[in-house]
Formats: structure tokens, sequence, C-alpha cells
């Protein structure tokens, strides 16, 4: 019984072995011929839109010739040939043609090149009358004197109205066209061809070791009747063909589409072993199904485990890629930046690129197109790439790469190539999108943590975005320490304003008549415990920008308007101060209220409060300022106009402006003291005018006895400057008032 058992056993296992082995040789089989079926569909289909894809590259070129043309034509007739050569050279290098000319038909006309030419008279005749007998052409493969390159003639004729006035040619190289003629979907040695109806090969996707088709196929045998003179027959006629062939004792597929550009006719070669290759890959897949009936246990525990795999890099793709562009994404970049960087031996750069108004290129063509951008930006970044570099999407419009490094006119050659790539993006056929955008460079020196590198990448590239004429910035140190530096002033403003470490500092300003001081203006200093005096020009700016000075303003009202109450309480003589007011009071409606309110609660007379605006402000908005010099009129302040001279609209200003005081700039009287008779009479003019307006003029920044003795000669009110007094303290000036 168990004998029988083990036999009945054996014969059933080896049935199933025969029963399988016998559906996998006929599986193998249809497979196989569904395969050969569907790659023969593949290879129609994708020469059929190779060839599509190469006319859509032939049409966009003749479309930049005609484009050319049309510039070229309105500047007819051609006098500045020198100009019009400079714009064939640009356009040359702009659109990477070989050569652009333009053939006069009057024999009286210059021929003008981009280039220096050896093309021959004939040769020009024969462009020219083909263009004005076709409008336009494209010319079989020929070669170009010059550079020795394969190239095609692209033509257009040229117009004065309804009149021919010659022809503009463009020498287009062949290579151009073989990312048009690419098969890489059906494999590597896959080949398209562009032949012209006689066999010559025009161009092809690869260089080709022969010139002509025909010649490289009477070696071929053709099988099941096929011959080569019906092959020819096919092409003259324009008939798609397909075709198999041996040649060198490989089998190849052979299909064939007309083209609809000079008659032309593509080719498109496929070994069939391709064709093999995916008959026994599915072949393989089929085995490997039969094994999973098999093997239950084993195949579950595989689908398991490639159930979790896909889990793995479903989570890796959400950790580390972006889901627009493929690219890795920061997180990816963070974990990977030590590693490549110790891979370039530390010469590297860390830099983020960005795209300038990309928010223009969504509101104006869309996000579909606005994201076809990025695609692009990114394929490029990733295929200029070199081994151990990395790029990565941050967010929005924000690549960051780190690239070899090691000097810097190699990398800003490197970046300007690639702004180049991205700048013309025309991924869509009938939309072209200029695309501009800036770098910003961090050189790596050392083992520098990654946050580190980006906040020092991200501030040179705040420079670049605020300077795009300079569209690559390399990362400053001292750029750093003074925003370490402002940041530091910011943090502690507020509490050293409460602290009273704004010390108020007057300039008197004095009669250049009598030598009375007869005024001063209110200047502020910071007195920091840890850097001691910190300059006005080192803070000032700071808190224009951010705000800070509205308050800083109105603490120096306030300190002035103490102390004049405090004056006139112990009966001291009272002289008017003088109080700089930033432009960004102009925007505020409660600006005069609230310097009203600050002066009337000291019982101060607001004519001892004398309002300075610079002369840049004013300019900003002068419908504004009218409005604000106006209402201090009303509440009975009068209004200095500080640094006249410095801009370049003062006289337009006095004229539309009415303001009590002029204050001469300080570089405006730099020079009069000298024997310099034009800066004399200038100066001299200035003063003579604004005395006509009933105004007082005040000199600032007087230095020297020379300055003194010429100012006061041509009827100058009142003098500031170091010459008779520098800013002191409050104290010091109280005593003054004695």
């Amino acid at each position: 019984m168990k004998r029988i058992s083990l036999m009945v056993f054996m014969v059933l296992f080896l049935v199933v072995i025969v029963g399988m082995s016998a559906g996998v040789a006929f599986y193998w089989h249809y497979i196989g011929t569904l395969i050969e079926r569907d790659a023969t569909a593949n290879v129609i289909a994708e020469t059929n839109e190779t060839a599509e894809n190469f006319r859509r590259a032939v049409e966009a070129d003749q479309r930049v010739v005609d484009t050319i043309a049309l510039t070229v034509q309105a500047s007819y007739p051609w006098k500045e040939t020198e100009k019009l050569e400079r714009f064939l050279h640009l356009q040359v290098k702009y659109n990477e043609f070989e050569n652009l000319g333009i053939i006069p038909l009057n024999d009286d006309e210059q021929t003008l090149f981009a280039r220096p030419d050896l093309l021959d008279e004939s040769w020009q005749k024969e462009v020219l009358n083909r263009a004005l007998d076709q409008d336009t052409f494209v010319s079989a493969r020929q070669q170009d004197p010059a550079s020795k390159k394969s190239v095609f003639v692209q033509a257009a004729s040229l117009h004065d109205g309804m009149t021919p006035v010659g022809a503009l040619f463009a020498l287009i190289p062949t290579e151009r066209y073989r990312a048009a003629l690419t098969l890489s979907s059906l494999g590597d040695n896959s080949v398209a061809l562009v032949i012209a109806r006689d066999g010559t090969v025009e161009t092809s996707g690869r260089a080709m070791p022969f010139d002509n088709v025909y010649k490289v196929l009477e070696r071929a045998g053709f099988v099941k009747g096929q011959s080569l003179s019906r092959l020819r027959t096919h092409i003259e006629q324009g008939d798609k063909v397909f075709m198999r062939y041996q040649l060198d004792g490989q089998y190849r597929l052979l299909y064939g589409t007309a083209l609809p550009v000079n008659d032309w006719y593509l080719l498109a070669v496929l070994p069939t072993d391709f064709i093999q290759a995916q008959t026994q890959r599915v072949a393989w897949l089929t085995f490997g199904l039969f094994m999973f009936i098999f093997f239950l246990f084993g195949a579950l525990g595989i689908y398991m485990f490639s159930l979790r795999s896909y889990s793995n890099r479903q989570l890796f793709n959400t950790a580390f890629v972006d889901p627009l562009t493929g690219s890795d994404n920061l997180n990816r970049m963070t974990v990977l930046f030590s590693k490549r960087l110790r891979a370039l031996n530390g010469h590297a750069a860390l830099v983020i690129f960005d795209v300038l108004k990309f928010k223009v290129i969504n509101d104006m063509l869309g996000y579909e197109r606005g994201n076809q951008v990025l695609q692009r930006a990114a394929l490029i970044f990733r295929e200029k790439l070199m081994p151990n570099e990395f790029v990565c999407r941050n967010f929005a419009d924000n690549f960051v790469l780190l690239l070899a490094f090691e000097d810097r006119h190699e990398l800003r050659a490197r970046l300007t190539k690639l702004l180049s790539l991205i700048r013309r993006d025309c991924t869509t056929i009938d939309s072209c999108v200029m695309v501009d955008g800036v770098f910003g460079v961090y050189e790596i020196t050392g083992d520098v943590p990654f946050y580190i590198a980006m906040d020092r990448a991200h501030l040179a590239l705040e420079n670049a975005k605020r300077n795009p004429k300079e569209f690559i910035q390399f990362y400053d140190e001292k750029e750093r320490l003074r925003i370490v530096q402002e940041r530091q002033l910011e943090n502690i403003m507020e509490q050293a304003l409460a602290d009273g470490s704004f010390a108020l500092m007057l300039q008197p300003k004095y009669n250049f008549q009598t030598g009375k001081m007869e005024g001063a203006e209110a200047l502020v200093r910071w007195n920091h415990g840890d850097r001691g005096v910190v300059r006005p020009d080192d803070f000032i700016p700071l808190f224009e920008r951010n705000g800070f000075i509205l308050k800083l303003d109105m603490f120096i009202l306030e300190q002035v308007s103490k102390f004049l109450a405090k004056w006139k309480q112990e009966n001291k003589t009272c002289v008017p101060i003088a109080v700089n007011f930033s432009r960004l009071h102009l925007n505020d409606s409660r600006y005069i209220p609230q310097m009203t309110h600050i002066v009337d609660n000291y019982k101060v007379p607001h004519k001892l409060i004398e309002v300075e605006l610079t002369e840049s402000v004013i300019l900003n908005n002068r419908e504004l300022a009218q409005n604000v010099v106006r209402g201090l009129h009303n509440k009975g302040f009068s209004v200095a106009m500080d640094d006249f001279g410095s801009g370049y609209s003062s006289l337009n200003v006095l004229k539309s402006l009415q303001f009590d005081t002029i204050k001469l700039d300080k570089e405006f009287i730099s020079g009069c003291e000298r024997q310099n008779s034009t800066a004399r009479k200038v100066v001299r003019g200035a003063v003579e005018m604004i005395k006509s307006i009933d105004a007082t003029v005040v000199a600032e920044g007087v230095e020297t006895e020379e300055q003194m003795k010429f100012l006061r000669e041509i009827g100058c009110d009142l003098a500031q400057g170091y010459y008779f007094s520098r800013p002191i303290a409050v104290e010091e000036f109280e005593k003054l008032l004695k």
C-alpha cells in the first residue's frame, strides 16, 4: 500500500510537472506573439510621434527665421550695416545657428553675415532665387564651408512692402534635430533616420557611418519576398512601409513614414532582439506566476515582503521626494549633505536658485504652466550634475544645489550656463516663457553644518534679489555680521528707549552777522552698554526699515519739549529747536495730532519747534508733503527743508512747497571756500534765490574759516557746523543759554 501510494504520488507529481511545462511553453509562445504584435504597434506609434517631433522642430526654427526676417526687413534699406551685423551675430549666438546672413536682391547692396563666410556667389544666388520663389524653404543637408559641419539652410524672403528686396538665410546644424529623432523607449540600439527619396541620409538620431541607406540595405536579405526595389518604391511614393530584414546576421524591423518637410522620409530601425528580450522577460514572469501557484506559502511571504517594500518606498517618497518635480526634497539633502560633502573632499558650494517674479508666471499663464517651468528647471539641474553633486527642490520656485567648487570664476561660468538653459522655456508649443532667476552661493570651508550653510546661502540669495543685475551673489561674512548686529540692536531697542539709553544732543546754530547763538538742531545718540556710543548711521537706517523710528522721533520731540518747558520756567532764553522727522510720518494721519499733543502737554509755544524734513522725503510724494507742510503751518510750527542740494529737484520743490527755512547740505557747499568760481556762483545763486522767497538760509557742515567768511559774505543767515560747535549735551547747551 505504501509502494502504491508512493507511485501514485510520483505519477501525479510528474503529471503536474509536465502539465506546468506544457502550459509554460504554450503561454511563452502566446505571450511572445502578443508582445511582437504590441511591439510592432509601439514602433509605429513611436515613429509617428518622432516624425511629428521632427516636423515641429523644423517649423520652430523656421518661425525663428521668419521672426528675424520681419525685424530685418523693417530696417530696410540697410544703411546701418554694423548695427545689423551685430544684430545678426546676437541672433546666431542666442539661437545657436552656425551662421545667419542677408542676401540683397540688388547687386549694389552689401551681403551681410553674422560670422565671416566662405559662401560663394553662386550658392548665394541659388538661396536667393529659391527664397523669392518659395517664400520660405529648407535645403538638403550640406556642409558649412566655415565650420565644416553638416547644416540645413533655412531661408525666408525679404520685402519692402510688396517688393522683394532679398532673402535671409540661416545655417542650422543637422545635429540640432537629434533630440527630436530619439527612440529611447524602443531600446538603445534603435535609430531614426531622415532620408531623401534617393536614400541620402539628411540627419539622424545619432551619428551614422554611412551617407545613403540604400547602399547599406543592398547587403540585407529581405524575408518573405520583400526586396530593396519594393522598399524604394514605397519611399518614392511616400507610402508607409513595415518590413523585416537581416543585416550582418541580425534581424531588424524597419518602419517608414513620409515627412511633410522637403518630401523627406523617416525610417525607424529596431533590432528584433529588443522584442525577444521583452518576450523573455514576460515569459519568466509567466514562469514566476506558475511557481507562485506551486509555492503558495512562499509566494505569500514574498508578497508580504513586497508589500512592505512598497510601503517603505511610499514613505520614502513622501519624506524625501518632491511630488511635483520628482527631485529630492530638502529632507533628503539634510540627510545626505555630510556624506556628499565628504565625497567632494570638502571643496563644494551650496547654491540656492530662485525664480524671479514666479508669481507673475502663475498669474498670467496659470499654475499648470508654472509647474512645467519648475519641472523643466529641475530636469536641467539633474542632467547637469556631476558625480556626488546634489540638487533638491526646497519649496515653490526655490532649488538648492550642492556643487563641486574650485574657484569662483569657474562656478560663475557654470551657473551662468545653467541659467541660460533655463531661461527660454518652450516646453509647450504655444507658450514660451522667459525665466529669470538669481543664485545665492556659499563657499563651504571645512565641516559646516547644513543649516548654517543654508542660512548663509540664503543671505547671499537675498542680496542677489535686491540687485538682480548681479544674478550671482557670493556669501559675504561682513553682511552676516551686519545683520547679526542689527538683530542685536532690534532685540534691545525697545528696552533701550524705556531705560533712557537714547540721549539728546544739541548742535547750536549761530547768526553769521552777530555771532549769537539763535537756535539748535536736536540730534540723538545711543549709549549702548557693551558697544559704547552707537553711531546714528548704524541705527537710524535700521529703525527706518523696521518702523521704530516713529517712536524714536516722538521721544526726541518729547525730550526737546521737556527741556524747553524747563528753560521757560527758569526764565532762561529759549531758542527754536529743530527736530528731524522720518518720511514714515508723512503716511501717518496721526502724525500732526500726536506731535501737537506732545508739545501742548508741556505748554511749549509752537514757534519754538522747527520741523525738519529731508529733501529726499519730500521728493518721494510731493502732494502728500504739501499737505503735511500746510498742516504744520496751520498749527504754528515752522518747517525746514533739510539737505538742500543733495537731490535732483530742489528748485521744483521750492516752487511748490512753502518752507520757513532752507538748510544747505554739507556736500552742496563743499568746495566753495576754494577758488572754485563755478561752485561759488552756484552757492551764491542758490542763497539769493532762497532769500528772495523770504526763507531763512542755514548752512550745515561749516568746518573752516574760509567757508564761514564766504557764506557770511553771500548773505547766509545761520551757520551750523564744527567750526562753531560740535553737537553737545543738554547741560553744556544750557550754559550757552546764559
